[in-house]
């Protein structure tokens, strides 16, 4: 028996911006991600342009707030383009028009907008603890690999970026829980997520506490279950690539350990 502020049409708002929110966070997190280990790559790079390009990428996507960079690409960024151009690029879309019709899902600009700044903010952040993961690297891990001729780019794959990925992981998953929660944002440019839905319930009935309350059940769920879902890749990773090596080591060194 439902509550009766709870209506069948309140339901199929909620489910609508609970599915968006979900697909946000697994399309931008998985962004998020790629993103971060590849600047954290470059970071790592004796190249002097891609190291400073990476640095000016964190920098500037890690200090300069969410809601700030959402703002940005939803409302500043499409006016550098003229009127035409604008519409037919960001707001009638034929392919953004396709993939709705394809998912049945609505995906207006301005979600696509605060998908890309939460990306650009989480990645920068990734990073750096990326990075941070690969100095606790033993040394002869590497050396062992670069003794029977592997090369850099396997010594890459095998080594740099899933230990790097481990040893990260801790502060990778609190920040992509933060990340999750930071959708919430989205809210501000009018994105139809599971917030937003709530707002829209509260305009609606005038039951603010009821329908934030259920908005903290829903995210502490959410929170539980990525947190759960995280930590079971965590293992996964773990079985597939840990080494078996158990001496102490010199840990890398973070600068120059990818060289051009």
């Amino acid at each position: 028996m439902l509550p009766d502020w709870v209506s069948n049409e309140t339901i199929s708002l909620l489910a609508q911006g609970l599915i968006l929110t979900i697909w946000m966070t697994a399309i931008t997190s998985i962004l998020s991600l790629a993103i971060g280990v590849g600047v954290g790559i470059m970071r790592l790079s004796n190249g002097r342009f891609r190291n400073s390009l990476a640095a000016i990428y964190i920098e500037v996507f890690r200090n300069v707030p969410a809601l700030v960079l959402i703002l940005f690409w939803a409302f500043a960024f499409p006016n550098l383009f003229p009127l035409d151009l604008r519409r037919s690029i960001f707001f009638q879309n034929e392919i953004i028009f396709r993939l709705e019709l394809l998912t049945g899902i609505s995906v207006p600009y301005y979600a696509i907008a605060a998908g890309l700044a939460l990306t650009l903010n989480t990645s920068a952040y990734i990073a750096e603890l990326f990075r941070a993961g690969v100095g606790t690297i033993p040394q002869q891990y590497v050396d062992g690999y670069r003794t029977f001729g592997a090369t850099k780019q396997v010594v890459l794959k095998q080594i740099i970026i899933p230990q790097g990925l481990l040893a990260a992981s801790p502060a990778i998953t609190t920040r992509l829980i933060h990340h999750m929660k930071n959708t919430t944002l989205a809210a501000v440019v009018s994105t139809p997520e599971f917030f937003h839905s709530i707002q829209s319930a509260i305009t609606r009935s005038f039951r603010a506490v009821e329908f934030l309350t259920l908005a903290a059940l829903v995210f502490l769920a959410l929170s539980a279950a990525y947190s759960y879902l995280l930590k079971w890749l965590e293992k996964r990773l773990m079985n597939q690539y840990r080494p078996e090596i158990k001496e102490e080591g010199a840990n890398l060194s973070l600068q120059g350990l990818l060289v051009e």
